[in-house]
């Protein structure tokens, strides 16, 4: 992704299917010339760059932290042991530019783009990030979210933190992940005599992360950089901006899915036939009543094995798709919002690892892990084992189709297999190795930030910037290509 000096991306929005229900006019382009006008996707909106603030669930089994664009490989779980359930982080994101590009909200780490009519769906194949070279600019060592009171915050690091004295082929951008923090924790510390344990005092040291539904300030201290670094940087505070930059998150989602049909395990195996109530969560089996409403998801927590042996074991629920479901829909509930937020649904359909891929390959000497001093002589070798994972079924990394809709936030919502017609035709010729699902609530605004300067003292009004807010559950639908007549 990065050439030398420029970050480099290749932008591959083409070849975009329309489906859903009928809407009224809105401002959205036909794909390519002589497209049916049908066929339409989100219009590019001009930006100079992107910060994603999302809270994330795992809502099953058979994912990883990969799926978030993350580099670990391992399936999330009970044996994941620095997680427990519920399987929630907090995902910050960003790239700022040095110019504005048409297609900058493209790159988001969590969601694809959704549709910008309500009760659309449209379908990208092989989509990547927007085309163009360009300098990244850097607004100083990190980005901020912060509460009007000060106590609720979350914050994203420059990478990288240090800036290295060769920096012919720098670029920066903001990032970090965090384990969901719902409330505030204190331990003691010691008082103004540290001699005296009675005179401990309490002290804060995790404020919430994402306070649901509450307006969060947007700012970053500047930076400046040097001319043989081959970056830009706003030299200002955010703060010195006319409009002060803010976000009101959006609020919690709590979804509930019906379908009617098989149900399956992470080995692919039916466990149980008829109609079948869940909510989206990780542990499927964690209540004494199957879920009628999303009030009964919102309300009560899943009950999760207690005793070790049951603990180490356990799995996360996994799906099944609209393609494998009775009458070839399943359906949606959640509790409607209140702050005109955005209700999105999206499938990725991901092809088969490759044991040529490098992040499956490690560095070896002579059949074991080479060491530094080794670099000359060592070979890389595909790990091939992680392939057996539930979570490896498709490459968290190859976003082969993706199906991408917007809907109307009144709290329902059938999935019908027809919204799906392109994607499974790709599908038969082409291999597929799994898919996952994102449904979820967000929030996008364009703010204002101080123009950029490059390593020459030019000046880049880069204004407006996307800022964006996702709580997002992501599932892993069961998949069988030859129940499609899809290729092996």
């Amino acid at each position: 992704m990065v050439n030398n000096k420029l970050l480099s991306l290749t932008f591959g929005l083409a070849f975009m299917v329309a489906c859903g229900r009928d809407t009224t006019p809105a401002d959205v382009r036909p794909v390519g010339v002589g497209s049916d006008p049908d066929e339409i996707g989100p219009s590019p909106t001009p930006l100079g760059g992107v910060v994603g603030y999302d809270n994330v669930e795992l809502s099953g089994g058979g994912l990883a932290l990969a799926h978030m664009g993350l580099g670990s490989f391992e399936e999330v779980g009970p044996a994941f042991a620095s997680f427990a359930p519920p399987y929630r982080a907090i995902i910050g994101f960003s790239y700022l530019f040095d110019q504005k590009l048409p297609a900058a909200s493209t790159m988001s780490n969590t969601t694809p783009v959704p549709p910008e009519v309500e009760g659309t769906c449209y379908t990208v194949y092989s989509p990547e990030g927007p085309i163009g070279s360009f300098n990244t600019v850097d607004v100083g060592d990190r980005m901020e979210f912060v509460s009007a009171d000060g106590q609720k915050k979350f914050r994203m690091g420059r990478v990288p933190y240090d800036i290295p004295p060769d920096a012919q082929s720098l670029f920066v951008y903001y990032s970090s992940i965090e384990p969901w923090a719902p409330a505030s924790r204190a331990h003691k510390v010691p008082g103004t005599d540290p001699s005296d344990p009675r005179a401990m005092v309490e002290e804060s040291y995790v404020s919430p992360n994402f306070p649901f539904g509450e307006e969060m300030s947007f700012r970053f201290p500047g930076g400046v950089t040097r001319r043989d670094q081959p970056i830009s940087s706003i030299p200002r505070p955010s703060t010195s901006s006319a409009t002060p930059a803010a976000i009101t998150l959006p609020e919690d989602i709590a979804p509930l899915i019906q379908w009617s049909g098989p149900r399956y395990n992470s080995s692919g195996d039916v466990i149980a036939e008829g109609d079948h109530s869940q909510c989206i969560e990780f542990y499927g089996d964690g209540r004494a009543t199957a879920p009628g409403t999303p009030e009964d998801c919102a309300s009560t927590s899943p009950v999760y094995p207690t005793d070790k042996g049951s603990w180490d074991s356990f799995e996360g629920q996994i799906y099944t798709a609209p393609w494998e479901a009775d009458q070839g829909k399943i359906h949606l509930e959640w509790v409607p919002g209140n702050n005109g937020e955005q209700v999105t649904f999206a499938v990725r359909f991901m092809e088969p690892p490759s044991a040529e891929d490098p992040n499956y390959m490690n560095a070896e000497h002579n059949g074991r892990p080479a060491t530094v001093c080794e670099e000359s002589e060592q070979d890389f070798v595909a790990d091939t084992s992680m392939f057996e994972s539930p979570a490896m079924q498709g490459d968290p990394f190859a976003r082969t189709v993706e199906v991408s809709c917007l809907f109307e936030d009144d709290g329902a919502e059938d999935i019908d297999v027809s919204m799906f017609t392109d994607a499974l035709e790709y599908a038969q010729t082409h291999a597929i190795g799994g898919a996952i699902f994102y449904f979820g609530r967000g929030v996008e605004v364009q703010v204002e930030v101080p123009d950029a300067k490059d390593a020459y003292d030019q000046k880049h009004e880069i204004s407006p910037i996307g800022v964006s807010s996702r709580v997002v559950k992501v599932g892993r639908f069961h998949w069988d290509s030859t129940m499609i007549g899809g290729a092996e």
